[in-house]
């Protein structure tokens, strides 16, 4: 539940700040990731989350 909590706080900042907009692969990628878990992902998605969108979450919620 943490995690989801978490995951829909870190959305709402990057939308915030515009680094993720609606829709995009990144909205829905996060989206998937929140409501059903990383396992649920394709393995381009997995690696897009990963490489791109965790280091992404990583620095904006850092900043709060």
């Amino acid at each position: 539940m943490l995690r989801k909590i978490y995951l829909t706080s870190a959305l709402e900042q990057l939308m915030a700040l515009g680094a993720v907009q609606r829709p995009s692969r990144a909205h829905s990628v996060l989206r998937v990731v929140i409501s059903d878990g990383a396992a649920a992902l394709s393995d381009a998605d997995r690696r897009f989350y990963d490489l791109e969108l965790v280091p992404l979450i990583e620095r904006a919620t850092a900043a709060y």
